[in-house]
């Protein structure tokens, strides 16, 4: 029983801890701005489009700040993000304030400026810091963009840069073109940045609204932005050019661009076989011809394409370059296999077709193949000629021996007459 006691105090504990643990990790900002309170020196609230007035080259900002956790004296500092770009003169941009109602401050910044200001846009950061009634630090930093206007000119001309166009798109298919727009300007917000992309050809159509809203692009900075499209089974695999129309807001005046961009269509390769064509016997020291017809049924050329037979035994690699094949178009893919005079029996291997699109995606397919080799049949003609052969072999042979034994009698015989001869004349001799 102690130790159910000790679990359900320790349960009791961890479900008090949670919601603190809550409440600290959604902590509120220890100041924020007021928008719908007006204090002495403005003419409206935030919410209603309040901005600073400026007079005798001096710059008046009214911030209601309101903090539910600051006591005493506040401090605000302005600060330009970009120091290289400023319209204030060297100064001390720090003010303080005191409290004006119950948790609302009114901070005032009267800054001087350089005369004959450009209509431009400075981002600055204004950080509010103060303490609550335990002492303990506050500080909150509010991004806040200081907005000259009423100059016959601006700072400079507000302008766009496409930096990069992907797309990924196939025939009669979905697709998106990613498209990086950057904000090139040094003190100029492009804001209500709207885009529009056509397609002379009409084969690129879009698929959510022909303009797509993007929204403010910050000074310096850039975004990729995704525009969706439909590509239509007619679409052409080729190139094909897009217009970029580009609309939106700089310093308060409306602005267009337009630019063409380039983007491909692909689309699968539809390489067909009409089957392979071969006989499937061959007597060895012969050859056989293989024969596949090779059909593109897709729009976009398929190009080096290459059949191979591989087949071991009678050869481990053949191949034919058949080249480019267009569409509609039908070539035949043709490989003459050789066995040997000594090769026989039943051979198997494979067919294998390789080929790229214009893009250079590659694709393959593989057949099998098989051929028997058998052994060449003597006809009757090699029986005669083969005993016609050993008949002439033999007589031969009885020749060699009958010239051989008529040389050596016809030696004898004129042995036997120089014997003779002798003979007599020794008898002649012994007579005389």
């Amino acid at each position: 029983m102690k130790r159910i006691k000790q679990y359900i105090a320790v349960l009791l504990a961890v479900l008090f801890l949670v919601p603190a643990f809550a409440v600290r990790g959604e902590a509120a900002e220890a100041f924020t701005i007021d928008e719908n309170v007006v204090l002495r020196g403005m003419d409206r609230t935030w919410y209603q489009g309040y901005t600073p007035d400026v007079s005798r080259n001096k710059w008046n900002l009214v911030i209601p700040v309101r903090s539910e956790s600051a006591v005493g004296t506040i401090t605000a500092e302005l600060t330009v993000n970009n120091a290289q770009k400023t319209p204030f003169k060297p100064q001390v941009m720090t003010v303080q304030a005191t409290e004006e109602t119950k948790g609302l401050w009114g901070v005032r910044f009267a800054l001087s400026v350089f005369p004959e200001l450009k209509n431009a846009d400075y981002p600055c950061t204004i950080r509010l810091s103060g303490k609550d009634k335990d002492g303990n630090a506050l500080s909150t930093e509010i991004p806040y963009v200081v907005k000259f206007r009423g100059a016959k000119e601006g700072i400079e001309k507000a302008a766009i840069a496409v930096t990069e166009v992907q797309s990924d798109l196939s025939v009669g298919e979905e697709g998106v073109i990613r498209i990086t727009l950057e904000n090139p300007c040094s003190a100029t917000i492009i804001e209500n940045l709207e885009l529009k992309v056509n397609d002379a050809a009409g084969h690129i159509l879009p698929r959510k609204g022909e303009t797509l809203k993007i929204g403010t692009l910050p000074i310096g900075e850039s975004v990729t932005v995704e525009y969706p499209v439909t590509v239509l089974e007619k679409a052409t695999v080729a190139p094909h050019v897009l217009k970029m129309d580009l609309n939106w807001t700089a310093l308060d005046q409306d602005a267009t661009y337009t630019v063409n961009n380039t983007v491909s269509i692909s689309q699968e390769i539809r390489l067909e076989q009409g089957g392979i064509r071969m006989p499937s016997s061959v007597v060895a020291g012969d050859s056989v011809t293989l024969t596949l017809p090779l059909m593109n049924m897709g729009k976009a050329d398929v190009v080096n394409v290459l059949a191979t037979v591989s087949m071991p035994g009678i050869t481990e690699r053949q191949s034919v370059l058949v080249g480019t094949i267009q569409p509609g178009e039908t070539k035949q893919a043709q490989l003459i296999v050789n066995p040997s005079k000594d090769t026989t029996g039943d051979f198997h291997g494979t067919l294998k077709v390789e080929c790229t699109d214009q893009d250079g995606n590659p694709a393959s397919f593989e057949l099998p193949v098989n051929l028997s080799v058998e052994k060449p049949v003597k006809t009757e003609t090699e029986n005669t000629d083969n005993g016609k052969k050993e008949k002439k072999e033999q007589n031969s042979t009885l020749t060699l021996v009958l010239a051989g034994t008529c040389g050596l009698l016809l030696i004898l015989l004129i042995l036997q007459g120089a014997i003779l001869r002798r003979k007599l004349h020794r008898l002649e001799e012994d007579k005389l």
